[in-house]
């Protein structure tokens, strides 16, 4: 049986789920219309800004991982461990533009096309919460979509999925694709930490010029007709 360091690439410390068809149209409608009015294709949204307080979160998502601390159990079977998603879950959402969306960006839903969607215990970066200072982006034209752009797009769940974005990324908000290019541009320069920006995406580098050059790599891709899609590490 493996342990947790041997299960497959993209999985993530979690494996995630909604419980139930009702909490996953709950958090997709929110989800779009936080990507609508903010100009965000990776909105992010706390549990409670969608389910209500405390309690309400309860039964709207699982998240289970094999304990890194004691994988097996006495009996031999793997050691599960839940999250707790009733003060620290998250909900991830990562669109796209449809085909046509005119150079304003997306204006009404049928604009967004969904890649993914799932829930997240919170970790120990918050992307809806840390501040950009704490991750070097305290800099002229990047805002809080940038950090939901780098846990989302790039984090583990999505991240192989970038190449979805290309082909419409010149359709999404023009403030929006400004952050982002602004961000890309500063962190190649200035990368994290490799262990700051694996707490935010659960995708680990082998050290900040790795990293850099990943990042680099990305802008490239989005901005400068790079056609190779940047593969991060497994």
């Amino acid at each position: 049986m493996p342990t947790r360091d041997e299960l497959p690439p993209r999985t993530g410390p979690w494996a995630t789920r909604f419980d139930s068809e009702e909490a996953l149209v709950q958090a997709e409608d929110a989800l779009r219309a936080a990507a609508l009015k903010d100009h965000d294709l990776a909105p992010i949204l706390p549990f409670e800004a969608v389910y209500g307080p405390f309690l309400n979160c309860l039964g709207k998502a699982t998240a289970i991982a094999i304990d890194p601390a004691e994988p097996y159990g006495s009996d031999g079977e793997i050691n599960y461990v839940r999250g707790d998603f009733l003060t620290l879950g998250l909900l991830y959402g990562v669109y796209r533009p449809a085909e046509g969306v005119g150079a304003a960006g997306p204006a009404e839903e049928d604009d967004l096309l969904n890649t993914t969607l799932y829930p997240y215990p919170g970790g120990v970066v918050d992307a809806t919460t840390v501040p950009l200072a704490d991750l070097g982006l305290d800099v002229p034209g990047v805002d809080r979509r940038f950090v939901h752009f780098c846990a989302g797009l790039l984090g583990v769940e999505a991240v192989d999925d970038l190449g979805l974005l290309r082909g419409t990324f010149d359709s999404a908000w023009p403030d929006y694709r400004e952050t982002v290019r602004a961000g890309l541009l500063h962190l190649a320069r200035r990368p994290p930490a490799v262990d700051r920006w694996a707490a935010l995406t659960h995708v680990r580098f082998a050290d900040e010029r790795e990293l850099a050059g990943y990042l680099a790599q990305v802008y490239a891709y989005l901005f400068d007709g790079f056609e190779a899609m940047p593969l991060a590490p497994q």
